[in-house]
This record gives C-alpha cells, sequence and structure tokens, in this order.
C-alpha cells in the first residue's frame, strides 16, 4: 500500500466502520438503509393488508392480536457510494511542518476509503483545484483501493488558484445517486458564493461532510520575528510583524472558520476542522463516531 496510509494506521483501523445517517440508493447488497422497501433482514412499519399484497407478507401474530389483516414493511440495506473530494490548489501544498495541508487531507481520504471499502462499499474519488482534474469512478475491491491509494499519493499537479463554487458544481453532476459526499480542503476561497453548491449537494439527498483542513500555524500566527509572506495562487508577497499583527490575525482567521462551519451546517451537512497536527487517525474518529 503506499505511502499516502502507513501499514501501521491501516491497521488501527481495521476495526472501524461507517455506517451513513441518511438512506442511500443503491443497487447491491451492503449495510446502509435504503429508501426502497421490500424482504430483508430490518423490520420498518406495519400497514394494512391490500388485495394484491403477498399473503406470505402477513404478520400473523398481529392479526392474533387484532383479528385485522397487516403485511410488514421491511427496509433494504444497500451499498454505500461514497464520492471523496482533495483539494489540490497550491495553498493545500503549504505546511509549516514536515506534512503539507494536501499530504493530511489525502491520508484522511485514503483512511476513509480504506474503511469503506472494507465494509463492500463503493468509493469514487475526484481531485479539484478551479475545476476537476483526477476522476476515478465509483467501485469496490482491493484493485480500485490501491489505484485509489495512488492517485491520493501523487495528484495531478496543479498551478491554478481554488474556485470551490465551480468545482464543486462539477462535483454535483458527478457524484450520481444519493450517498456520501467528503469534501477535503483548506476552503481559502473568499467568494461569497463558495460554497453554495454544499447545500445543492445536499438537496439531492447525499450526506455531506466537509474536512476543513488547516495548518496550526494557519490559526496561530506563532511567529515571533518579522516575515517575508509569499501567496500561492497569485497573491502579492508581504512584509509583516507577526506579533504586532497576532491579535488582529487570530479574530480574522477564527472569523472565517466559524463562517466555513456556519455555512456548511446551514446547508444540512457536516464540518469538521481538522487540523494537520492533530493525528489522522483522531480526526477519522470524529468522522466516523457521528457518522
Amino acid at each position: 500500500m503506499t505511502h499516502v496510509l502507513e501499514p501501521e494506521l491501516a491497521g488501527r483501523l481495521a476495526g472501524l466502520t461507517f455506517r451513513a445517517k441518511r438512506t442511500v440508493d443503491g443497487l447491491l447488497a451492503g449495510m446502509h438503509r435504503s429508501p426502497h422497501r421490500g424482504p430483508s433482514a430490518i423490520f420498518k412499519e406495519h400497514r394494512a393488508y391490500r388485495p394484491g399484497d403477498d399473503p406470505r407478507l402477513i404478520d400473523w401474530r398481529a392479526f392474533a392480536r387484532s383479528d385485522r389483516y397487516s403485511i410488514k414493511h421491511f427496509e433494504h440495506e444497500t451499498q454505500l457510494r461514497g464520492t471523496l473530494a482533495l483539494d489540490i490548489s497550491p495553498s493545500m501544498r503549504w505546511g509549516s511542518g514536515d506534512v503539507s495541508k494536501l499530504d493530511y487531507a489525502a491520508t484522511l481520504l485514503a483512511a476513509l476509503a480504506y474503511v469503506l471499502t472494507r465494509q463492500g462499499d463503493a468509493v469514487s474519488l475526484i481531485t479539484f483545484d478551479a475545476a476537476v482534474r483526477d476522476r476515478l469512478p465509483a467501485r469496490s475491491g482491493p484493485a480500485h483501493l490501491d489505484y485509489m491509494m495512488r492517485t491520493l499519493a501523487e495528484p495531478s499537479r496543479s498551478t491554478s488558484a481554488t474556485a470551490l463554487h465551480s468545482a464543486l458544481d462539477e462535483l454535483i453532476e458527478r457524484a450520481g445517486r444519493m450517498g456520501l459526499v467528503v469534501i477535503a480542503s483548506d476552503l481559502l476561497d473568499l467568494g461569497d458564493d463558495a460554497l453554495d453548491p454544499v447545500a445543492r449537494i445536499q438537496a439531492r439527498g447525499h450526506q455531506t461532510i466537509v474536512l476543513h483542513v488547516m495548518d496550526p500555524a494557519e490559526l496561530e500566527l506563532p511567529y515571533e520575528q518579522p516575515m517575508h509572506f509569499e501567496g500561492l495562487e497569485g497573491e502579492a508577497p508581504v512584509e509583516v510583524d507577526p506579533k504586532g499583527l497576532r491579535r488582529r490575525y487570530r479574530e480574522e482567521i477564527d472569523a472565517f472558520v466559524a463562517s466555513c462551519q456556519r455555512r456548511v451546517v446551514a446547508t444540512g451537512g457536516r464540518y469538521l476542522l481538522a487540523r494537520t497536527d492533530t493525528p489522522p487517525e483522531h480526526a477519522l474518529l470524529r468522522l466516523l463516531r457521528d457518522g
């Protein structure tokens, strides 16, 4: 397995599972609730028997209690289709330590792909900056997982600035039937409508999770000496005194993070701030805990 998911981490993930909160629309048997009804292992509800119903579905115990014919409705369990989306814009390649935001996001998505594939779900992958770049269709199985790991380890090289709105609009058209959509990005697109497509992803029936990947230095501005900062997506370089700027900077970055969380949650999606100094398995456990 490629270095994007180290064997030690894969071993710690072996017992984890993801259960979709929303019903999903799948074609194969799996472990998630389906919107379709029919015979299966999960009882849903009773309803009155109508001419034409299969007599084998009559609940004779309920008939003995009420002297009325009723049939059981069951809920299919189905295979989840997961769409994992990785922001590969230049700002994601920055990191204050040994791990860039892109490396960390790729590890989180690789770990989630590993968990989903092990439980029999189909997973697709896209990478994006201003538009979708790499695209792997939704499949399951070890060979597909290995191909996905390789793509996450070495995604296409990007020189384009982040354009969340257009990239996520394209994702909507590729995500297919309702399932799970996980977006890993630093969300450094200051457009007022950057996260609007999340509402449309949710409206199409997907369970949407946004992993807001941030480096601790971005959040805290810990530097003490005057610094020269260069933009990674075309911004002009600036000379600043971090000590004099820190309080206002932290107010601005806290407001940015709060705004991103508010906009995602308002759509019904889930938001998770993923700091690159947090062990990946801890972030993944938070993601799976309420999945």
